[in-house]
Parts: structure tokens; C-alpha cells; sequence
């Protein structure tokens, strides 16, 4: 679950990243957040070489401190995990797992609720803290409430892996703050069961149904109105104080970022520094450098993921030599670039280039 705490402007989850949705999708993901996935596919025995396979993941991408990856990447590696895995509720144990420390802003805000209804409502006014890849809506009526998940963007066949996830981190936390296992809901799916028995009721210990019309858990009264064992009048302003300003910087540093993509996609690669970006967004370089900071990324970052992006797409229209594009990214030659392209991928842009050709 995504929250912040006092001490950190962001706290990354570990399957749910946060990232800014400015209406592409080369957004740059945390090399550290794939790595409690990958962790758990291998302790289930699925091989490394096969989770990363046509992720373009390198290995060397788990050791390199602030390494981001495309967001196009972590969905191809979420696809391959649930096609290999063994265990289909993976998801729901990763999810379980995660959320063991309920020590962040979010987190705190909800624990010193009223009740599981007030929690609830907390979730969807602040679900930017805790996600940007899904929207959550709340429903409520006199015998119950409805909790609906969206995507906000097409997430394929990686969408269940969000919703299985979310729905495990909500319901851990729900369990937490009631101190009670047997919580009443019912969990609805618009899938197929990836299961072949009953393992994801199971694991809940409450009715699940699958191939309906939407994501959505359904709360009766009866647990709505359970109260929350760590209710704090005094806890609680105080956290919705502190929700309120991280939810309106990152806000503000999420234009930031929009902005800053949209000046470096507006200049040739070889012209791009910090100095520049700087000017075109009317600022000093020092607060363009505290904004970035603040959502965990750089200059450097947002220019290298704007040539990662652009080197896949246009290899993949094989409608450029290497050389071209070399010089089209701003690098002083085609060996240069294709040792980056080599770090990136694990690949060079050669060999890559006649695979898509073989592929065709």
C-alpha cells in the first residue's frame, strides 16, 4: 500500500507502484519495487530467466541504486508471473505479505477512524497515496456499501495481479484494525477464477464470485459499523492534517514531472540539462531539483526513460538505422548508444532489431 510517513515524501509500494500519469505509458518504475515479486516467484520455483523473459529486465538492473525501469516492463513481468506461477493466489500473499508494517500517514490516518465505514471513505478520498494505476469508488446505502476498483489506465492481462493485490492489502488491513478474522464482505471479480477449486475463498474466509460485470467488495452494515480498535479523536487531525499536504505535494510535483517530460520531448536530447529544463519551466534549478526529489527521480531518470521509450518504438518500426537513431537520442555515436541500450535491456540494439524482424 502506498503511503507516506513523516520522514518520507514517498514510500514505495512494492506492487502497487505510484507513478505519474501524465497520459503516456513509459513511466519510470522503481527497479526495487519488482524485486518482493521476483523474490516470490523464485521461493515458488519459477527460474529468473523465464520470469524476465521478453521484459527486457536485466540482471544487473536489481543492483543498481535509483534504476528505473518502463512501466511497459513491469506489466510484461507481471503477465509472465501469472502464466508461470504455480500458485495463482500469489497476488493475494504478496499483497498479505506487504502490508505487515501499517506505519505510513495513510495507514495511521485509517487505523484512528471511527469505524470500518469512516476507514473506507478515507481509502477513496486519498487513493492517490496509495495508488495512481487504479480509481476506487465507495457506495453506500442504508443495509450496505459498495467498494468499486477501476482501472484508470489499460492495464491487459496484468489488471487481476492489481486487484487481487489491492483487495488482499485492504482486507489485511480491515482484519488489523477490527481485530477480527472472520470480517463479513463479499468479493466480486470480473474475471475468470484463475483457480480450479476454492482457493481464493479460502484465503479471504468470505463468499467470492467471479465473471461479474466489475471489481467491487461488497460491505454489509454489520461491518461497517464495527469499530476501529485504534480510534483517536486526537490521532486522527492530526494524520488528516499531514494526508492533506502530502496529497497536495504530490499533486503539485506530479505537474512538475508532466512539465518536465513535456520540455525534454520539445528538445533535441543533445541540448537537455537540469540548467535548461529549469528554464523553460521558469524556475531555479534547485527547486526543479527538489521537486523531482520529491517524487524519487531525476533529470538524468526522465531523460534516459523519454530514450528508452523512443529506442523500443522505433527499433520496433524498423524504420531507422542504428546509427540514425543513435544521432536522433542525442549520442555522439552508434557504440555509445548501443552500450546504453545494452544496460537497459540486456540486449544490443542489433541483436534486438533482428529478433523483431524474426518475429515478424
Amino acid at each position: 500500500m502506498q503511503t507516506i510517513t513523516k520522514n518520507e515524501s514517498r514510500n514505495v509500494s512494492a506492487s502497487v507502484p505510484r507513478f505519474v500519469n501524465s497520459g503516456h505509458r513509459a513511466f519510470g518504475i522503481p527497479a526495487s519495487n519488482i524485486k518482493p515479486l521476483c523474490k516470490l516467484m523464485l521461493m515458488q520455483g519459477v527460474p529468473l530467466e523465464s520470469l524476465l523473459h521478453n521484459t527486457n529486465i536485466a540482471l544487473t538492473d536489481f543492483t543498481q541504486i535509483n534504476n528505473n525501469l518502463l512501466f511497459e516492463q513491469f506489466l510484461t513481468l507481471i503477465t509472465n508471473a501469472r502464466a508461470l506461477c504455480k500458485d495463482p493466489t500469489y497476488a493475494l500473499v504478496l499483497g498479505e505479505q506487504f502490508y505487515i508494517n501499517h506505519d505510513g500517514i495513510l495507514s495511521c490516518r485509517v487505523m484512528s477512524s471511527d469505524n470500518a465505514l469512516a476507514a473506507m471513505e478515507l481509502l477513496t478520498q486519498y487513493q492517490n497515496l496509495f495508488t495512481e494505476l487504479l480509481e476506487f469508488s465507495l457506495d453506500v446505502n442504508d443495509d450496505y456499501a459498495i467498494f468499486s476498483i477501476v482501472e484508470k489506465m489499460p492495464l491487459g492481462e496484468a489488471l487481476p495481479h492489481f486487484v487481487e493485490y489491492s483487495y488482499s492489502v485492504l482486507c489485511s488491513l480491515a482484519k488489523f484494525c477490527l481485530a477480527n478474522n472472520k470480517m463479513q464482505v463479499e468479493l466480486e471479480f470480473s474475471y475468470d477464477n484463475p483457480c480450479k477449486g476454492h482457493e481464493f475463498e479460502t484465503f479471504f474466509g468470505n463468499p467470492v464470485r467471479f465473471n461479474c460485470s466489475a471489481n467491487r467488495v461488497i460491505i454489509p452494515k454489520s461491518t461497517l459499523v464495527q469499530p476501529i480498535i485504534f480510534s483517536d479523536k486526537q490521532s486522527a487531525l492530526e494524520n488528516e492534517t499531514l494526508c492533506q499536504q502530502h496529497l497536495k505535494q504530490v499533486r503539485s510535483e506530479q505537474k512538475v514531472i508532466q512539465d518536465v517530460k513535456k520540455a525534454i520531448r520539445s528538445l533535441p536530447f543533445d541540448k537537455v540539462s537540469l540548467e535548461v529544463l529549469a528554464q523553460q519551466l521558469c524556475m531555479s534549478t534547485r527547486s526543479l531539483r527538489r521537486h523531482l526529489q520529491g517524487q524519487g527521480v531525476s533529470y538524468k531518470t526522465l531523460l534516459e526513460n523519454e530514450r528508452k521509450r523512443i529506442a523500443l518504438n522505433r527499433i520496433e518500426q524498423q524504420d531507422i538505422s542504428i546509427d540514425k537513431l543513435a544521432e536522433l537520442l542525442g549520442y555522439n555515436n552508434a557504440s555509445s548508444f548501443s552500450r546504453a541500450f545494452k544496460r537497459w535491456f540486456g540486449i544490443s540494439p542489433h541483436h534486438y532489431q533482428q529478433d523483431k524482424i524474426m518475429e515478424s
